[in-house]
Formats: structure tokens, sequence, C-alpha cells
């Protein structure tokens, strides 16, 4: 039987080798698409299960609440003292541990100097914790005590080589730490990147303050506990311990639990440890998957319905020797399944050949063996079984339906039924392409808008110079000379100092009241420290006041607001806000000048209310000096950079030189939204290119039905316009109906996915219009070469050929 059945199965295969060619290649592109989707969706979602106790851990979310309820804040670090407290009066808590990010810094060891960004100060348990195993050390005592560092295994032979690393001493900028371990490199999949681990900080606030909310904490709960009801008692514990402090603001705090599995896609804070994924991207690329896959399955009940002539008479003569339809039916299942085996295995070639490609393209590192994953293939056997069998069920009762005396005698005629199944599925497949390309075109559009909207700044020919972290007594001094050197030897047109540059997250926050108001009036503001030349030098411009002047003697204590400041702080205007004071703990400060407005991290996020410090508060340090903006002269950029790197150098020796271009790098924070409208509009195009196989098979086959009817129409007198309209126009409608039911459906996706932007564009009806004029064209073109072809054909030949 089975042999038969093959046998059959190659010769419809060969004898129909158009129709079938394009159910193979619309099945294999679809099974492909659906295959690489699978990898990224599988990766994303699995970050941080390499945890054996993932399901128990969970990180503190920190919400803090100013005046009349209104959210400030929501940061994923919070107090150092949140969680040793719900240790001790929670029996829930099995166990805890902290991380704090110290951003970046200089490690040495001899004369190799590296600046690391990816390490943390952690808690003694962390590696027990997070179940770090060390590949060299005691994991039970590497951090207990101070000055010890354990590393990476490949940040190990950077510095060492094949030298030991046990024992040896390296610099933290000016602090030296013993080595005490190494571990095996951290999963990528994870929403930390660790490539260092220091002992805890010895600093007694570190363990006990509930007002330095700079700690990653996480807590590790009982097996069966109820992380809500764990949630609802943390505000008694808040006030317990902290609530002098919330009566006297007359703020609120709220702590949340994270599910450690949760942080990549769901979490979008202030001071995440890395930048996360986003969980909606994601889903989006679910459905983009299902919709492909549904395509390509339509395709194959339309061609297979569509050839109903062709093998009624097989099905009658093999009904009048006495196949039971029972058995018809396995024959016709049987070669779905075959032709589906044979796209699965081309579909794996594909995947394989591509995927470089695709890795180069999201910045990715998916691997072709995840495809074997035992969860990826029980869900991928699972939807292959489940849709071959769904597409292939309804071909094949058709097609085993059929009465032998009606066909033999030859009054079989296709049904208006199954005629009206047909155009339902092609409406449905040009919808699901409609919204893809809606889509498409909606994604490019916002990235258009953050990427030409104006910013409020100039980042044009601006090179940012990480700031020495090795520094001593005169590093005031030979700041100022390093860039007054740079300007007089014409490397830079400008040079100014500051806490952070646009496009960085800034992390340092304090809540400042109005000295004119009531204590209880707290605002949370975004802190940067900035040199006298800063604004002009980024061309942001002053709304009123005035700029900070190392001459005025009162500048150390003077500050800049931004106009969301003003607002939030409740002054009337810019003007109002001049000479006022505002007050952080005691410490009045002097309002001197209102900064316009600027979009300090890209248009995603909103404005922040932003306070400038001056970089000089204090004549013996520079106040959290971290880059320097030169804005450097068009022409020989690498000569300008080497120069800059030697006067670096001389001026901060022990410090490895590091720098970015400004454009480059603002623009990186819209990179995975980039990479996001590149992967979505190749698969959109994938499915719009499967739907136009099967629009192209149904066309060949109603002009290889229609031949004898085109051949008597044209000896009648049609021209070529004539039978050109009569095979596009039924086709067109379909599209047409497909186009009015896919807007409203894109337009609700597509709004939804916009929302995640603090400043985006609007849809509007011109993305609509272009997307119904982008799918009637393709199917025009798709329809019309057939249909041209057709018109064309000579007339005798056509009523020969019947």
């Amino acid at each position: 039987m089975l042999k038969s059945y093959l046998k059959i199965a190659w010769r419809n295969f060969r004898n129909q080798r158009f129709f079938s060619l394009i159910n193979l290649l619309g099945l294999s592109v679809g099974m492909a698409a659906c295959m690489v989707i699978g990898l990224y969706v599988t990766f994303e979602k699995s970050y941080d299960n390499f945890h054996t106790d993932a399901d128990r851990i969970y990180r503190i979310e920190l919400d803090a609440y100013q005046d009349q309820g209104k959210l400030a804040w929501r940061s994923a670090t919070s107090y150092p003292a949140i969680v040793p407290t719900m240790k001790k009066d929670y029996p829930e808590v099995e166990d805890f541990t902290r991380l704090y990010d110290a951003d970046n810094g200089v490690v040495s060891f001899g004369d190799r100097h590296f600046r690391e960004t990816n390490f943390f100060y952690a808690d003694s348990n962390a590696l027990s914790f997070f179940k770090i195993g060390l590949l060299k050390g005691d994991p039970k005592t590497a951090l207990v005590g101070t000055k010890k560092v354990v590393l990476s295994e490949s940040t190990a032979r950077k510095y060492f080589g094949a030298t030991d690393p046990l024992n040896k001493t390296v610099k933290l900028d000016t602090t030296s730490y013993l080595v005490t371990g190494v571990f095996k490199d951290y999963p990528k999949n994870s929403h930390l990147e660790i490539d260092l681990l220091f002992s805890y900080l010895p600093d007694p606030e570190a363990q006990t303050s509930w007002g330095w909310y700079d700690f990653f904490s996480y807590v590790k709960l009982r097996p069966a506990t109820d992380p809500q009801q764990l949630e609802a008692k943390l505000p008694a514990m808040l006030m317990k311990y902290n609530g002098d402090w919330y009566r006297r603001s007359g703020k609120k705090n709220v702590l949340l639990l994270q599910p450690l599995r949760d942080i990549h896609l769901e979490s979008h804070l202030n001071q995440e440890a890395e930048v996360n994924g986003d969980g909606r991207t994601v889903q989006f690329l679910v459905w983009v998957a299902f919709a492909i896959l549904v395509i390509a399955w339509i395709n194959y009940i339309n061609l297979s319905t569509s050839r109903a002539l062709d093998r009624a008479k097989e099905v009658g003569i093999r009904k009048v020797v006495g196949a039971m339809r029972a058995g018809l039916i396995r024959q016709f299942v049987f070669e779905s399944l075959l032709l589906n085996l044979v796209a699965l295995c081309v579909a794996v070639g594909l995947v394989l050949a591509l995927l470089p490609s695709f890795n180069s393209l999201t910045g990715k590192s998916l691997l072709f063996a995840q495809l074997f994953d035992s969860q990826l293939r029980r869900m991928g056997l699972v939807v292959f079984f489940t849709g071959t069998m769904l597409s292939s069920l309804y071909p094949a009762f058709v097609l085993s339906d059929y009465q032998p005396v009606a066909v033999l005698k030859g009054r079989f005629a296709q049904t208006a039924r199954g005629m009206g199944l047909r155009q339902t599925l092609i409406v449905i497949q040009f919808a699901a392409s409609v919204t893809l390309i809606i889509g498409t075109l909606t994604v490019y559009k916002q990235l258009r808008y953050m990427q030409q909207q104006e910013l409020g700044f100039n980042k044009e020919q601006t090179l940012v110079v990480q700031a020495p972290s090795v520094t001593d007594a005169s590093f005031p001094t030979r700041s100022e000379t390093f860039k007054q050197q740079l300007i007089s030897q014409n490397l830079a047109e400008s040079a100014t100092g500051s806490a952070y540059v646009p496009g960085i997250e800034i992390l340092w926050t304090n809540s400042f009241r109005r000295k004119d108001q009531n204590r209880e009036n707290f605002n949370t503001m975004f802190i940067t420290s900035i040199d006298n030349d800063f604004l002009d030098s980024y061309k942001i411009g002053l709304v009123a006041g005035r700029n900070f002047n190392r001459s005025f003697g009162t500048d150390s204590m003077a500050v800049l607001l931004n106009e969301t400041a003003v607002s939030t702080f409740g002054f009337k205007s810019p003007d109002d806000a001049l000479n006022k004071e505002i007050v952080s703990g005691d410490n009045p400060l002097h309002i001197v000048g209102v900064v316009k407005d600027f979009h300090q991290q890209g248009l995603k996020m909103a404005k922040d209310p932003m306070v400038f410090l001056s970089l000089y508060r204090r004549a013996d340090r520079l106040r959290n000096l971290s880059y320097y903006s030169l804005k450097v002269r068009t022409g020989d950029l690498p000569a300008t950079i080497a120069a800059v790197e030697r006067q670096f150098e001389q001026s901060f020796p022990g410090n490895p030189f590091e720098y970015f271009f400004l454009d480059d790098f603002f623009n990186q924070q819209y990179q995975s939204d980039q990479q996001f409208g590149t992967v979505f509009g190749l698969f959109a195009g994938l499915a719009i290119f499967i739907a136009s196989l099967g629009l192209l098979g149904l066309i060949s086959f109603t002009v290889a039905r229609r031949t004898r009817e085109i051949g008597i129409r044209k000896v009648l007198g049609a021209d070529t316009s004539t039978i050109v309209m009569l095979l596009t126009k039924d086709f067109m409608k379909l599209v047409l109906i497909a186009i009015v039911l896919a807007a409203p459906v894109a337009g609700y996706l597509m709004n939804d996915w916009l929302a995640g932007f603090a400043y985006r564009t609007s849809m509007g009806a011109g993305i609509f219009a272009l997307a119904g004029v982008l799918a009637t064209l393709i199917a025009l073109i798709t329809i019309s070469f057939q249909s041209i072809k057709a018109a064309l054909m000579n007339p005798v030949k056509s009523l020969r050929s019947e």
C-alpha cells in the first residue's frame, strides 16, 4: 500500500510540476521563516532559565510616588536594607543577595589597563545564589571579606593569558584586589552581563541604608510561597523601618517582586543592568510566523482543490475498481504529509544556509543546534503535524467525494461551494499580507521620525572621550590643560566636560523642593554636572538667565534647570524661576538659568526634569566628570583621533583611551527598533511572496481551464485588454476586500506598538493607502503575467488544445 501511495504521489508531482513546485516553494520558505522566528523567540524567552531555582527568584522593584500620588520613577534598583530585612522579618524568604553596579572603571594588572563595564560589587553569597560555579577557587570564601575579586574565564585570559590568576593582584582604579576565583563565562541569555565580581562594598550604608537605592536586590522564596501575598506585606515593612521619612516628606514608595524570568522581556525600568528585550516585539514575531504558515498552507488547500477536475477521473476509476473513500482519504493525506516532509527538509537546509546572515542582521548568536532543543522540537512537531493534517483533510474529503458515474460520464463540474472557499482563503491570505505591509510601513515611519526629529542639541562631529578613572589631586589642573591643548593644537573647535552626554541614562537623582514652599513638596530631579562650555558646545539654548561662570564665586551653589523642571517645581515661567532657591536636604541652591529642553535619551523616553550642577563646585576636584565632548573638525578623522589619544595618554597616564562618536552612539538607542523593523519587513516580504505564489498558481490554473473560452472570445473579436480584464477582475475584487478587512486590524495592532514610544508618529491615512496600492500592484503583477500570456495566445492553438 505504501509503495502504491509513493508511486501515485510521484506521478502527480511529475505530471503537475508547476503547481507542485509552487506548493513546495511556498511551504519550504514558510517553514524556514517559522524556524528562524522560532529560534529567535525561544532565545529571547530563554533568558535566565538556566538558574535552577529561577521560578523562586525575584528582583525587588522600587516605585517612587510624589505629591498627589504622581509616579516619579520606577527603578530596577532598591535600598540595600530591604532584602536583609525581608529575610529577617518574613520566613517566606529563603535567601537574598545584592549587586551594586559600579558602571565602569579601569582594571589594571602590571602595565595592562582595561576599562571594564560589566562588573558588580556582590554579596559574599552571590556565587551560590546565582549558581555560578568556580573553575578555580573556593566559592564559599571567594567573596567573603573585602578587596577580593573573581573573574570570568575570558576576562582571566585577557589579563593573565595562560598564567594561573589565583592569588594575583589587580587594581580597580587605585584600589588593589586579590583574585580568588575564576568562573565559566556567564551565559549570554541573562539580564546581567558579568565579567568580574568584587567583594561587597565595605561602606556601612551599603548594608543599612533606606535612602541609597542603587542596589540590585534579589530574594529566593521558599517553595510553595505565594509572591503576591508576600508583596502585600511589604508596605508595612517600609512604614516600620522608614515611616518617619514617609510621614515627614509626604512621599510613598512601593516595592514589587519581579519574577527573574520576566525581567528581560517585561521590565523597562530606570537603572536596568542591561538593555532588555521587548515582549511585544517577540509577540509580534510569533503572529508573523503564524501568518506565514497559514498563508503557505492556504496555498496548498487552494491549489489542491482547484485541481479537482484533474484528479476526478483518477478517483472515479479507483472507486469503480473497489477503492473505499477511507482509503482515498488516507492516500491524499499521505501525499500532503509527503510534500510537507520534503518541504521541511528543504526548509532545514535554508535555515542552515541563512542563519549566519540572520545573526548578523539581528546581532544575536542563534545556533542551528537549538532547532533540536527539546522544547522547540516538541512545539515544532506539534505545529507541523497539526498544520499538515488540517490543510490536507479538506482537499482529501473533497477529492474522495466524487461520484464515479458522474465523473466517467463527463457530467462532473466544480461546485460554487469549492470556489467560495478558495475565494475566502485568498481574502484571508491577502488580508494577512496587507496587515504585514501596514506594520512594516509603520515601523519604518516611526524610525524615520525618531532619527529626523529635532533633539534640542547638536550631536554632529562630536568625539566623546571617556574621562580618566585613575586620578590624583592634580586632576582638575590636568583636565583643564588637556582641553586647552586640544583646542590650541586645532584638534577640536571646542572641548567640554560633563557627568553625562546625550544618549546615556542619567542615574544620578535626588529629591528637591522649592525653598519657599512646604517641606513636604519634594520632587525627584535627574542631576548632571557640566562645565561652563557644555551648553555652547552642544548648542543648547538658554531660555532665561545665564550660564555658569567661574568668575562668579557664588556659582559653587548655583544650578540650572531645564524647562520640564521649571514646570515640575510649579514656577509660572522660566523668568519666574530665576534667583529662586531649591533645597536638597539642608543645602539651598540658587537658580541662575533655565536651559531649553532637549532629548537626553532619544524619543522613546519622555523628557525628565533636570538639574545642572557645575563641575567646579569644589576647587579640589571635579564633580562626577565622566566624559569629554570634543567638537572635531572635518577632514582626516583617524589622524585627529590618534593625536587626541597621544595628548590623553600624556595627560592621564595609566588610563586606557576610549572614545565614540556621539551621533553613532545616540542612534544605537534605536538599534533594537531598527533590527525589529528589518526583521519584520523581511518576514512580511516572505509572507507576501508566498501569498503571491498561491495567487500565481490559481491564475495559472484558471487560465488553463478557460483556454477554450479565451480562444472563442478572441475569434469573436475580443482584444488583449478585454481578456486581461476578464481574468483579473475577480481576483482583484478579492484583493480589495482583503485591504478593507486588514486596515482596522493593522491599525489596532500598530497603534498598540506605537504606544511604547513617548514621542511617536501617527499612522495617518497615507500608510493605509500606500499599503493598499502596494498590495494591489503585487497582485496585479502576479496576475497580469499569466493573463497577458493567455490573452496573446493564438486562438487557433487554444481551440485545438481543447
